[in-house]
C-alpha cells in the first residue's frame, strides 16, 4: 500500500516564543504531535531576501540566489516571484501516480500534477496572484468561503516580467491601536477560513500528499509584535492579551481540526520555516540609508526628514494615522517634492515597491554614484559603475575605494536616541564590480539589533529623522543562522527514532522518504531521521 503524508507549515514564527508556549502547554495540538512522535531540528543561513528560505524547502537544495533583480541597462529593480519561479521544480513536481493537494504554498502551479493546487488565497508575499489548477477551484473557494480578509484592503500591482496583475495587501498604521486590533481580528478570521478550506479540500479525494501552510504567523509577527513583546511602541499597561499568542493558539486549534480528518494510520509532519523577531531594519534600510546616500551624492542637499544632529529629540510622536508610506512622504523637503517620485505615482503605475521609500529615489539612480536598493531586511547599496551600469558614474578601478569610503562613513552613524552605532557589520558582496551579476547589492549593511532606531545622526551628513515605525516585528541579519523545527508522527515513528540535526533543504527528502518515493537528482538526499518501513530503504546517514 502506498504511504500517504500530510504536511502543515507554520510560517516564520518566533522560535523562542513557540518553544516557550509549547513547554507551558499553551499549544496542545502541536504539543501532542511532538510528544507522540519525533522532533527534528534544522537550520539555514539567512541570505538576502527572507523569502528565499522557501526556495530551499521547495527545491530541496541550498539557495544562493538573492531573489531580486537589478537591470543595469535600465536601472530597473524588482523582486522575483516565488509563484512564477522556474529555476528548479518543487520536490513534488515529478511524483507519478500520486494525488497531490497543495493549498496556498508560495509555489508555482504545476500542470503535470494530478490533484488540486491553489496559490495566493492568503499569501504573505508582498505581491501575489490568485490562481488554481483546475482553474475554477479558486473562484469556487472564494465564493464559498470568501477572501483572506487582509486582502480586502489591497493595491493592484504588476509583475515586472509578465506584466500580469497581482495584489499587495495593505498593513495598518502601527500607531493606530484600533486599526492594529482590527487587523488582528482579520488574521484570526483568515486562520478559521483557511482551516475550513483545508478541510473542504481534504474531503475531495484520497490524497497521497497534502501540503498546506499557515502564513498568518508570519504576518502577525510583523504587525502585532509590540502587543506583547518589547518594542518602543509596546505599552505594558494597555491591559491587552498577548496578541501573538492568540494567533499561535488559533493556528494550533486549526491544526487540531485538520488532524481529526487525517487518517490516524498515516504519517503527518508539522514544520516551521524562517524566524521573526523585534524589527530593527525597516526604518534604517527603507528610509535612513537611501536619504543618507542622497546627501552623500549631493552635498548640502536634503530630500527627506531633515534635522540637526546632536539636538534633543524629545518624546517620539505617537499621532501617526496614515499608511506608513504617506506619513513618511509627508516628511519630504521642497527639494524632495521636486526630485523624488511619490508613492502615489508609483502605485498608479503598478510598481510593487511603491510603499518602500528607497524606491522613491529611483529616478535619481542614474545620476548618483551610489544608491540604496529597496529592501525589507538589511540595507542594500549598489554603486553606479562605468562599464556595468549604462550611465555609470564611478570608474571600475575606484570600486574598492568607494566602498571603503562608504563603510567608514556609515560606521560613524549613530542611533540618535541611544548614541549606539547604527551599523554592526558590512558585507562586501563582490571583489570586482563584474562578478556575480545576479546579486544586486555591492554592499550589505547590517543594523544594530539591540534597538529599533527611528533617527540617524551623522557627523558628516547631519540628522535624518525621526521616522515613524512601519512594522514592529522583523527578520534577522544577513548571514545569521536560523533554526527551525518539525514534528513528525506516524506508525513506527517514536521519540526514540534516530534523528540528525540537518539543513532546511533536508525537509524535501524527509517528505519523500516518508512517502516511500525516490529522491530526484539535484535534491539533497539527507532525511532528518532514520526512515524505515515496507519498501523503503534506510536513510543514508553515513553520507550526511
Amino acid at each position: 500500500m502506498k504511504q500517504k503524508l500530510l504536511t502543515i507549515g507554520i510560517d516564520a514564527p518566533n522560535g523562542e516564543l513557540l518553544e516557550s508556549w509549547l513547554a507551558q502547554g499553551l499549544l496542545p495540538s502541536i504539543g501532542q504531535v511532538a510528544a507522540e512522535g519525533l522532533i527534528c531540528r534544522y537550520e539555514h543561513q539567512k541570505l538576502y531576501r527572507n523569502e528565499r528560505c522557501w526556495d530551499a524547502f521547495l527545491n530541496g537544495r541550498e539557495s544562493t540566489q538573492s531573489g531580486s533583480v537589478f537591470i543595469p541597462e535600465t536601472y530597473a529593480y524588482f523582486n522575483e516571484s516565488l509563484q512564477r519561479q522556474e529555476s528548479h521544480p518543487p520536490f513534488y513536481a515529478n511524483l507519478r501516480d500520486r494525488k497531490i493537494c497543495m493549498f496556498d504554498l508560495p509555489a508555482p502551479l504545476l500542470p503535470q500534477i494530478e490533484g488540486i493546487q491553489i496559490v495566493g488565497w492568503g499569501s504573505e508575499l508582498n505581491a501575489s496572484y490568485q490562481a488554481s489548477l483546475p482553474v475554477g477551484v479558486m473562484a469556487e473557494i472564494q465564493k464559498k468561503y470568501g477572501w483572506d480578509p487582509k486582502l480586502e484592503d489591497n493595491i493592484r500591482v504588476k509583475d515586472f516580467r509578465s506584466g500580469e496583475e497581482e495584489r499587495s495587501y495593505v498593513l495598518p498604521c502601527i500607531y493606530d491601536r484600533q486599526a492594529v486590533l482590527a487587523f488582528k481580528d482579520k488574521l484570526l478570521t483568515a486562520i478559521e477560513r483557511r482551516t475550513n478550506i483545508a478541510l473542504d479540500l481534504m474531503g475531495r479525494d484520497d490524497w497521497d500528499l497534502y501540503l498546506m501552510v499557515y502564513p498568518e504567523s508570519h504576518t502577525a509577527n510583523h504587525v502585532l509584535w509590540h502587543l506583547g513583546e518589547q518594542h518602543p511602541l509596546h505599552a505594558p499597561d494597555a491591559g491587552l492579551s498577548h496578541a501573538l499568542l492568540e494567533i499561535y493558539q488559533a493556528i494550533d486549534d486549526g491544526i487540531r481540526r485538520v488532524l481529526t480528518k487525517w487518517p490516524v494510520q498515516q504519517p503527518l509532519l508539522i514544520y516551521t520555516l524562517d524566524h521573526t523577531t523585534r524589527n530593527s531594519m525597516d526604518v534604517p534600510s527603507m528610509v535612513l540609508l537611501p536619504e543618507y546616500l542622497y546627501r552623500w551624492n549631493f552635498p548640502g542637499h536634503r530630500a527627506l526628514a531633515t534635522g540637526d544632529a546632536g539636538t534633543s529629540l524629545g518624546e517620539p510622536r505617537m499621532d501617526y494615522r496614515q499608511h506608513w508610506k504617506h506619513d513618511v512622504w509627508s516628511l519630504r523637503t521642497d527639494e524632495g517634492d521636486d526630485l523624488l517620485e511619490s508613492p502615489d505615482r508609483q502605485e498608479a503605475a503598478g510598481d510593487a515597491l511603491s510603499w518602500n521609500s528607497a524606491n522613491w529615489y529611483k529616478p535619481l539612480w542614474p545620476i548618483m554614484r551610489a544608491f540604496a536598493l529597496p529592501s525589507v531586511g538589511d540595507g542594500y547599496i549598489r554603486l553606479n559603475v562605468q562599464g556595468r551600469e549604462s550611465q555609470g558614474r564611478i570608474a571600475a578601478d575606484q570600486f574598492h575605494a568607494t566602498l571603503l569610503e562608504l563603510e567608514e562613513l556609515l560606521r560613524r552613524t549613530v542611533n540618535a536616541r541611544t548614541g549606539r552605532p547604527l551599523v554592526t557589520s558590512l558585507v562586501k558582496v563582490r571583489e570586482t564590480p563584474f562578478e556575480r551579476p545576479d546579486i544586486p547589492p555591492d554592499l550589505i549593511v547590517c543594523w544594530d539589533e539591540a534597538s529599533a532606531a527611528d533617527t540617524m545622526d551623522s557627523p558628516d551628513l547631519g540628522r535624518i529623522g525621526p521616522i515613524p515605525y512601519f512594522r514592529t516585528g522583523g527578520h534577522v541579519s544577513h548571514g545569521t543562522l536560523v533554526e527551525n523545527t518539525c514534528y513528525i508522527r506516524g506508525p513506527g515513528i517514536s521519540p526514540e527514532s534516530a534523528v540528525r540535526y540537518g539543513r532546511l533543504e533536508d525537509l524535501a527528502s524527509t517528505i519523500l522518504h516518508l512517502l516511500g518515493e525516490p529522491v530526484p537528482a539535484g535534491v539533497t538526499d539527507r532525511p532528518l531521521f532514520d526512515v524505515l518501513g515496507p519498501d523503503r530503504r534506510r536513510a543514508p546517514f553515513a553520507d550526511a
